[in-house]
């Protein structure tokens, strides 16, 4: 019977996973959330040998900090993502965002079937969407002028890119986008905006206004940002390590913004549903769901 899940650690859109979990007629147990508005109809728990109990486990996205601690924005209490998972059963569900390999490899050593919904296209392509939205929203905050007709670059045309750049055009930006595959840059110009091939960066980057960042590697370097107007924005919304050399940036007097998990703070609600698609998604992909009301 798939009809309860324990939440481990988690920001705001856990917080609204839990509560669309709950409407859903689903019992719900969280685990390092003592300093959050939880619903009453949740319980908390504080021990991690209670996961011993547990059917499904939903970890956050990320699940862990560089150190292997349960990314926790609600408890002061540091609690290792292996300590949680060693008590989770066999025969469990164990769903997280961006686990780590050595999680991953030891849950299935137990048998325990193990998802990662960073990777599920549903999941991606709707939280691309929020995210370039809130990237959007993020930069309207900082600007103190109109964007319409602002150069503006976004580096990479992945999902987030291939959103972000549609609503900034949408907004009259003049949007180029830079690229590396050929495919892409044709996208591209067909859709109205400026392909920019990623070798010839350096000879364009200095005519931005702002800059919006996608790729995961270190594309903004010291040697790029030195080419671009000390009045330009970087917002960087690529994983962890980002692309953006920070301490450069600061040092040259440019303001560049590390904008991880836009998703859980400008629309925690919106994505706190989205995640629960994807993980009743999960649970019917492995058993049939019952009707838990």
């Amino acid at each position: 019977m798939n009809d309860s899940f324990y939440i481990a650690g988690g920001d705001l859109r856990s917080v609204y996973l839990a509560k669309a979990l709950i409407k859903e007629g689903y019992d719900v147990k969280i685990f390092g959330f003592e300093e959050a508005d939880i619903p009453k109809e949740a319980e908390n728990i504080y021990d991690v040998a209670e996961f011993e109990k547990a059917k499904n486990v939903v970890l956050p996205l990320p699940c862990s900090d560089r150190e292997g601690y349960l990314k926790t924005a609600f408890s002061k209490k540091k609690t290792l993502l292996s300590n949680v998972v060693e008590h989770v059963p066999e025969g469990a569900v164990l769903i997280g965002g961006l686990l780590p390999q050595k999680t991953v490899s030891e849950a299935k050593e137990r048998k325990i079937s193990v998802f990662d919904y960073y990777y599920r296209e549903e999941f991606a392509v709707r939280n691309a969407a929020l995210t370039a939205e809130a990237a959007v929203s993020k930069l309207l905050e900082m600007l103190t002028e109109s964007i319409s007709a602002m150069p503006v670059l976004v580096l990479g045309y992945g999902r987030i890119g291939r959103l972000l750049s549609a609503i900034l055009k949408a907004l009259d930006a003049k949007v180029t986008v830079a690229a590396r595959r050929f495919s892409d840059l044709a996208w591209i110009r067909s859709e109205g905006m400026e392909p920019l091939e990623f070798r010839l960066l350096e000879n364009e980057i200095g005519r931005f206004k702002v800059v919006f960042n996608t790729v995961p590697a270190g594309v903004l370097t010291k040697e790029k940002l030195v080419l671009m107007d000390k009045g330009a924005i970087i917002i960087d919304l690529a994983s962890e390590p980002c692309g953006t050399d920070f301490f450069a940036a600061k040092e040259l007097g440019i303001t560049a913004e590390k904008a991880l998990g836009l998703p859980g703070k400008f629309a925690p609600k919106t994505a706190g549903e989205i995640l629960k698609e994807t993980v009743l998604n999960i649970i019917s992909e492995t058993e049939e769901i019952p009707d838990a009301r």
